[in-house]
């Protein structure tokens, strides 16, 4: 059977059987009502070199449609789509792309060549910079989806499959020690850059609602300082409770009232 054993598992139980072979052909037989390879092909997932071709496949459909729309393949062209059936066609063709990506991850046994081949299709830099920006347009058609009832909308039939983009490994706690080791580390020796840290919240779900004013805060930040995750927690905490009181005070002055007042 195929290892599909790893901590990114999006959802579901994660169970081995990779010593059970006959035991488990047996009881796909019997619980599928088939017999021999049909019976196989219900219930196991596909091969990763099989998986790795409709990886291809994916990437090569999202390239020919950003090429009939006159722009490149590249994340930063998505901006210069135009119409929202040419954003919605985008949202399809990549979540495609991520979809098998996140398949791909499951497998724990993939050998360096086929690691090779999945980066050369769409390098790790492009699919995190393609995830920001997916998330961006989704987040965007997601709050149009829900005010405009017609039917015929080219939105309305999206979905935007969010989990897809929601790392478990990312989590908040997780983005805090990244900062902290951020400002630890010299300029000049860099493990982690400003922009891979912004690059992670960009593609990551999970940080849809939070995500503008973390990429300010660590925009606040310089490299060794050698702040520790407390002082990173706490000053974020803090930056967000400033950010906050300059944005009533500057409603309130709109409207002529005190900040108290809001």
């Amino acid at each position: 059977t195929n290892r599909v054993l790893h901590g990114a598992k999006p959802c579901g139980n994660i169970l081995d059987f990779r010593d059970q072979r006959k035991a488990v052909d047996d009881a796909i037989a019997l619980f599928s009502g088939e017999a021999g390879e049909r019976a196989r092909e219900i219930w196991l997932v596909d091969p990763a070199p099989v998986v790795v071709e409709k990886l291809s496949e994916a990437v090569q459909q999202l390239e020919d449609f950003m090429q009939s729309q006159g722009v490149d393949c590249r994340p930063g062209e998505v901006a210069s789509l135009k119409g929202d059936e040419a954003r919605a066609t985008f949202i399809n063709c990549f979540r495609e792309v991520q979809r098998i990506r996140t398949q791909l991850d499951q497998y724990t046994d993939l050998d360096p060549e086929l690691r090779e081949t999945i980066d050369k299709l769409l390098p790790e830099d492009d699919l995190r910079a393609f995830r920001g920006v997916y998330l961006d347009v989704a987040q965007e058609l997601k709050a149009r989806q829900e005010k405009t009832p017609d039917p015929n909308d080219p939105i309305q039939q999206l979905d935007f499959e969010f989990v897809l983009f929601d790392s478990a490994l990312i989590d908040y706690d997780y983005i805090m020690k990244l900062i902290a080791r951020f400002t630890g580390q010299p300029p000049r020796k860099q493990k982690i850059s400003r922009e891979q840290l912004i690059g992670l919240l960009a593609g990551n779900a999970k940080f849809l609602d939070e995500r503008e004013d973390m990429v300010e805060y660590i925009n606040t930040l310089t490299e060794g300082k050698g702040l520790d995750e407390q002082v990173i927690r706490e000053g974020y905490e803090r930056f967000k409770a400033e950010k906050n009181a300059r944005e009533l005070a500057v409603i309130a002055e709109k409207h002529g009232l005190s900040p108290d007042a809001l």
